[in-house]
This record gives C-alpha cells, sequence and structure tokens, in this order.
C-alpha cells in the first residue's frame, strides 16, 4: 500500500466518524460506493483529484488535511512548543511577559 493512501484513509475515516456520516451517507454525497469508500479508508487505493475534492467538501477539511500535509504555520507552531518545552521552568514568567507583549503588537 502506498502511505500517501494509507495517510489519507485514515484522516477520511476519522472526519467521517467524527462528524458522525456513515459510510453510506459520506458514499453517496461523493458519488462513489460505500465499497469503494471502504477501500479508501482503509489505504488500499487512492482517490481522483475529483473524488478528493468532493472528500474535502463533504467533510469541510482542506486538501492539505487529508493528504496529511503540515501547512508552514503548523510546523513553526510545533517548533515553538518544542523549544519552550525544552526552556526550565524557572523562565516561565518571562516568556509569559514577551508573549503578553507580542499580544498586545497587533
Amino acid at each position: 500500500m502506498k502511505e500517501i493512501n494509507v495517510v489519507l484513509g485514515a484522516k477520511v475515516n476519522a472526519l467521517r466518524k467524527s462528524a458522525n456520516i456513515t459510510r453510506e451517507r459520506l458514499a453517496e454525497m461523493i458519488d462513489v460506493s460505500p465499497r469503494f469508500l471502504a477501500d479508501v479508508e482503509s489505504g488500499k487505493v487512492g482517490v481522483s483529484l475529483e473524488t478528493l475534492k468532493k472528500l474535502c467538501a463533504a467533510l469541510s477539511a482542506t486538501a492539505d488535511d487529508l493528504l496529511g500535509i503540515a501547512v508552514a504555520e503548523d510546523r513553526l507552531q510545533k517548533q515553538v512548543v518544542s523549544k519552550l518545552a525544552a526552556v526550565d521552568i524557572k523562565y516561565y514568567r518571562l516568556i509569559l511577559v514577551i508573549l503578553n507583549e507580542l499580544a498586545n503588537l497587533d
């Protein structure tokens, strides 16, 4: 199985379940068979761009979300959180002051 198909399938499955949509209903919404959608969710098959677009609309997600592509802002946020986790707790008050000042710049 291709990694991108596995990622897509897992994302579709998770979003479908969190939206409380049955596989049959989602398949109907995107004009595919429930069997094909099951194969997508299991990572056995990929989808066309047209089906990807329909999945995005039906699940209120972006293609980046469904394909597991982290946007630059997500990567930056993870880097900041990672760096903060490595900072000694005695500096947290100072960091909080700095963050509050940065928030006031907008």
